[in-house]
């Protein structure tokens, strides 16, 4: 950080996907924490999370204009944004390999201050875990089993490709992430509000977790620390589909009966989503590579050098899935 007499100043942070649910939780905690933030927007941006301290701004990769506008003074940028559904494949590419790129050669090219750029990748980048006693490490070779994992992954060997010495790279890999604002895992929520804990994978299976605070604190630690290179970070916990039903239970209040989905009717349902989305035009909630990815029976990963870098989780499971469910009540999701 600069100095301002004995004041240390901190440097304007561009947060993109501020608008959306991990991206806002790291936008949050950096204004809490006293840096300012700028935060990337589009025209058609939903700005319901975004903080009402943080300077918008709205761009485009493919204006220049804008890009300069938005990357004047910036120092360091923590890259959320990027697809998570897609009607096709070319799309997760186009957006998480080809936007990140552009969004690299941008800041080398007219942000002459940039300091730092992290990149929020997934363990999908890495693949699953091939045994429960195995989970994945940074060092381990990447093997991705979906067009996502593979996109996030190839966004992160261009920057390796792209490297520049003045400013310093980090990427964070987060398993499954989850917490207030999220849409992703609702689903399993409101099949437990009915009374039913839908458990998808294999029995036996095993599942890396981290609350969407804690992902923030984890890149805001590694930023600070002055870390680089690829990080996994979890909550520090191997987790079980049946040891969520629980928590679940508790927080509703309520028995649920659990119900572990066939692998054959879950390919069906992919087979049957993948269709509708074809002839609807709209992402389907379920297609033939997410049930790869749901049926893995291991999705875990070893983030003891994020805990060995200064990180520590602070809302366990046993915390997190309570908050979560009682946010989805207040805002009427469940």
């Amino acid at each position: 950080m600069k100095q301002n007499g004995s004041t240390p100043v901190k440097p304007l942070v561009l947060v993109t996907g501020a608008t959306g649910f991990a991206g806002s939780h790291m936008a949050d905690l950096l204004i809490e924490s006293g840096y300012p933030v700028r935060a990337l927007v589009r025209t058609t941006s939903d700005l319901r999370w975004v903080p009402l301290q943080a300077e918008q701004v709205t761009a485009d990769l493919r204006d220049v204009a804008s890009l300069r506008r938005l990357v004047d003074g910036v120092r360091w940028v923590f890259h959320f944004a990027g697809a998570t559904r897609a009607l096709r494949p070319a799309h997760f590419f186009r957006v998480n390999t080809t936007g990140t790129l552009e969004l690299w050669q941008a800041l080398r090219e007219h942000a002459d201050e940039v300091e730092l750029f992290l990149f929020v990748s997934s363990l999908a980048a890495s693949g699953p875990a091939p045994f429960a006693e195995a989970p994945r490490k940074e060092s381990d070779e990447a093997r991705p089993i979906s067009p996502y994992g593979e996109s996030k992954l190839a966004a992160e060997q261009g920057l390796r490709e792209q490297a520049d010495p003045r400013i310093r790279q980090l990427v964070v890999r987060p398993p499954t992430v989850y917490g207030p604002r999220d849409d992703m895992v609702l689903a399993f929520f409101r099949w437990a509000r009915r009374g039913i804990a839908p458990l998808p994978a294999p029995r036996g299976s095993r599942l890396s977790l981290i609350h969407a605070r804690d992902l923030a604190s984890a890149c805001l630690t590694l930023a600070e620390g002055g870390s680089q290179g690829t990080f996994h970070v979890d909550d520090g916990h191997i987790h079980s589909w049946e040891q969520i039903a629980d928590l679940a239970e508790r927080a509703l209040g309520r028995r649920l009966r659990r119900w572990r989905l066939p692998s054959g009717l879950a390919h069906l349902a992919g087979e049957i989503g993948e269709w509708l989305g074809r002839l609807s035009g709209r992402v389907p909630p379920v297609n033939r590579d997410k049930v790869r990815d749901i049926l893995q029976p291991y999705w875990i990963c070893d983030g003891s050098r994020a805990r060995a870098a200064g990180f520590r989780a602070e809302i366990p499971a046993e915390e997190g899935i309570p908050r979560t469910v009682h946010w989805y009540r207040d805002e009427g999701w469940l």
